[in-house]
């Protein structure tokens, strides 16, 4: 019976086929892009040529509850975690194991003549010792011995014409950059690991301090690396170590590959999650539309015999087999939509570029699935109301459409847009980027009572409207008026996915707007320093030092961006700075204690981390290596954004990091003097001098970046909900022909049925986008007051005449183009 239908009534399942195919293409591309984010490992480069490597284990665990309640949760650690250097002699007795050596990599800066070596990646400085890890070969010169020797690798010593006697400058911790001969060149076998320059293991010890990145085990001869590792795993039970084998070692050599794949996977499932919660909504007004527009034949069905669960199982047996039929072009479109997604995403930073797209049948049936199980739930209303009338009401219904709300209907629709305002009250108490979580599904509470309420809405709107309407145009006006009133059910399937357009594309993306323009502003206001010191590999602590000593500077400070680990899976942004006074250089609007006592086993918080929390007391966290700490709270301040949550003293977090370097020294000098910044510069290659201006632009380029990905996410779902729009509203206008026929039989003219349908498409933009106006306005402000305290959310006008004008453009064509279609195909005489 459903596939007879199906045949039968074609043109009438369209809109519903379209719909359930952007569903399945959008789930399915987030399906794909996490699998591929799950399956990405990138290739070994510096440890291609050993078997096993053990280096730290980049998560931290949280245990919470005991029993069936125990919970583990993990969070990503982003600085290094490495291994103490004594462990060596413990690898070193494992049964199969015949070499251990250690790694560590430091980045540099190169100079030679005076002048900065530009490469394309940071230069990164090794031992001599474990060249053979990649392996490096010498292919001129010899190996370095002494503390002023360096050999440099081929593709570096060919770009810079380096050979054996030459000289070059290596900025690395030293606070002044030190001379180095070159003695040897070496080139990576079958390897690319990019510009790398290579000293004397003790010289490297020196300069970092004996810190190990990571060991790497050769295994005795006649070992089997898989044995080896085995027996090595015991030796590491208990520390946060762990040994890596095949592709595993390309995560233990580039921790920001880790970082970014997991940024992937929280981004593609988070959208996944909204993207199946806006197909359920989209898909329950398609198919209500689509079982309104066949009162009739389902009234007739009634009649004739056919029971209330047959009903059920023919509606729900149709949309099983549309949704079928739909997931082969949706699950390519979400192939083609991932491949896209990727590209995008590597383009911005977002996701690694050794990410390669997964298309693995996982996420192909994942897609399938979830596109049938989520149009069998919005069917499941529909089929509900449709089987439970009885025949003499279906038949009745299907002529006159019932004017009164159920209810049920009623009751729910209040229910919903209480929880909605209910949620969003919480965000007067909340901070932080939760909000962005609770705005979302407060928006769509208040989206579910919008369409549930929405005949009420209509009437009440062309209560308000009609009058003006009529005003405009007596006749055409008149005729949009009372259609309208006589089916708001209609124009409540009408204008719902409008509303979904308008509300949730711009409570997301002035959510955004807001937290952007209100860290612009925080930036602004935030850098006191006239001028700021960086460098791409960054500067050593002494340099501060240095800078403070030079005539004109006022005071100086070195801050470097860490993470901070709070438990769970909460991990917040913060700044390691260095000790001395930061009052003429930061102001951070410290609303308790004072930065001066920021010195020790000390922490400052923004006010979204202070919550319960008082000046003087302990505040447990972990650092970016997972390090425990207990600190004293010593200030709290206000402007977080782009800068961190937590503000801890250098001496807190060194050795803690992946880089002992400092990222900025901050400025501060006497108006009247001249500072000449060359004579560092020229010490210190890569060193570059910036102003006020530009340090703040640099921050609020780093908060662009994350927002970005939310603009992407608010793209997706308004072309969603735009194709939604239009195929609803085409579906709507094409099954008019009974009525334009009448209106053209009883004197109309072609052209004010046209000027009807444009006064209907007015109206239902004009209460669609008020409804959802008002819906915006009820998430945004709370959260703009939780993000600057003053309840304002900014609006840029572009985007908002953006929205609000496509809004009105897409209800014109969706109704005006298909309304021509069933005007030229009528046969009035």
């Amino acid at each position: 019976m459903a596939l007879r239908t199906l045949r039968a009534r074609r043109s009438a399942f369209v809109g519903s086929f379209v719909a359930l195919v952007c569903a399945c293409a959008l789930i399915t591309a987030c399906g794909v892009l996490f699998q591929s984010a799950l399956t990405s490992h990138p290739p070994p480069e510096r440890y291609r040529d050993v078997p096993l490597v053990v280096v730290g284990r980049q998560s931290l665990a949280f245990t919470y509850g005991s029993g069936d309640g125990k919970n583990t949760e993990h969070v990503a650690l982003p600085e290094r975690v490495r291994p103490a250097a004594n462990i060596a002699a413990r690898l070193r007795a494992v049964s199969g194991v015949g070499q251990v050596v250690a790694d560590v990599s430091l980045p540099v800066g190169l100079a030679a003549a005076g002048t900065e070596i530009p490469t394309p990646d940071v230069v990164r400085l090794h031992g001599w010792g474990s060249a053979q890890l990649t392996p490096y070969r010498l292919t001129q010169g010899r190996a370095p011995a002494g503390p002023a020797e360096v050999v440099v690798d081929a593709h570096l010593a060919r770009s810079t014409h380096l050979r054996p006697g030459s000289r070059v400058t290596v900025a690395a911790t030293d606070p002044a950059p030190g001379d180095y001969t070159v003695v040897g060149v070496a080139a990576p076998h079958r390897a690319d690991p990019g510009p790398a320059v290579f000293v004397s293991d003790a010289e490297a010890n020196r300069l970092t301090a004996g810190l190990v990145d990571v060991f790497g085990i050769y295994p005795a001869p006649g070992a089997d690396s898989t044995a080896v590792a085995k027996s090595v795993r015991p030796v590491l039970r208990g520390l946060p170590l762990t040994v890596r084998t095949g592709d595993g070692r390309g995560s233990a050599e580039f921790l920001d590959v880790d970082t970014a794949v997991e940024n992937v996977v929280a981004l593609s499932a988070t959208f996944g999650g909204i993207s199946m919660a806006v197909a359920l909504f989209v898909l329950a007004g398609t198919l209500a539309l689509s079982a309104q527009q066949r009162r009739r034949e389902l009234a007739l069905l009634r009649a004739v015999g056919a029971t209330g669960r047959q009903i059920r199982r023919l509606v729900g047996g149709e949309t099983l087999v549309l949704g079928l039929l739909a997931c082969l072009p949706g699950l390519a479109g979400g192939v083609a939509l991932a491949w896209a997604g990727r590209a995008v995403l590597v383009d911005h930073g977002v996701a690694p570029a050794a990410m390669r797209l997964d298309v693995g049948w996982i996420p192909l049936l994942v897609g399938a699935g979830a596109t049938a199980l989520t149009a069998q739930l919005a069917v499941l209303v529909t089929g509900l109301r449709a089987g439970r009338l009885r025949p003499a009401q279906a038949l009745y219904e299907a002529v006159v459409p019932p004017a009164r709300l159920g209810f049920g209907r009623f009751l729910l629709g209040l229910l919903c847009a209480a929880g909605g305002i209910g949620v969003v009250a919480t965000t007067r108490f909340l901070t932080g980027g939760v909000l962005t979580a609770i705005a979302a599904g407060a928006v769509l509470l208040l989206l579910v009572a919008a369409a549930l309420l929405g005949p009420l809405v209509a009437r009440l709107a062309l209560a308000l409207l009609g009058p003006f309407i009529r005003g405009l145009s007596r006749t055409s006006g008149f005729l949009a008026v009372a259609n309208s009133r006589a089916h708001t059910r209609r124009v409540t399937s009408v204008f719902t996915p409008l509303v979904l357009c308008t509300a949730l594309g711009g409570t997301l993306l002035f959510l955004q707007t807001s937290r952007s323009h209100a860290g612009e502003v925080q930036g602004r206001d935030r850098v006191l320093a006239d001028q700021a010191l960086t460098a791409r590999q960054g500067l050593p602590a002494g340099v501060v030092d240095t800078v403070r000593a030079t005539p004109g500077v006022t005071a100086a400070a070195g801050i470097t961006p860490t993470t901070v680990v709070t438990g769970g899976s909460d991990s917040y942004p913060a700044q390691a700075v260095t000790p001395g006074d930061v009052s003429g250089l930061l102001d951070l609007d410290v609303t308790a204690g004072s930065l001066a006592d920021l010195h020790g086993d000390t922490v400052a918080l923004s006010t979204d981390r202070a919550h319960g929390k008082h000046v003087g007391g302990l505040v447990r966290l972990w650092l970016g290596d997972g390090t425990r700490r207990d600190l004293r709270l010593v200030a709290v301040y206000r402007r977080s954004i782009g800068f961190g949550d937590y503000l801890l003293p250098s001496a807190v977090v060194a050795t803690h990091t992946t880089s002992p370097l400092i990222q900025t020294v901050l400025v501060d000098t006497d108006p009247q003097a001249h500072l000449d910044w060359q004579a560092l510069a020229a010490a210190h290659p890569g060193l570059r001098i910036h102003g006020r201006a530009a340090l703040a632009s640099a921050e609020q380029q780093q908060e662009d970046l994350g927002a970005w990905t939310n603009y992407l996410l608010v793209a997706l779902l308004v072309a969603f909900a735009a194709i939604a729009v239009v195929n609803t509203l085409a579906m709507s206008t094409l099954e008019r022909g009974r009525e334009f026929a009448t209106l053209r039989l009883t004197g109309a003219t072609r052209r004010q049925v046209l000027r009807m349908v444009r006064w209907e498409a007015v109206l239902i933009t004009v209460i669609a986008l008020a409804v959802g106006t008002a819906i915006t306005a009820i998430t945004v402000v709370p959260f703009s007051q939780g993000i600057s305290g003053n309840g304002t959310p900014y609006v840029p006008p572009q985007w908002a005449a953006a929205l609000l004008g496509s809004g009105l453009l897409l209800a014109l064509a969706g109704s005006l183009l298909p309304a021509r279609a069933v005007l030229r195909s009528l046969r009035t005489d």
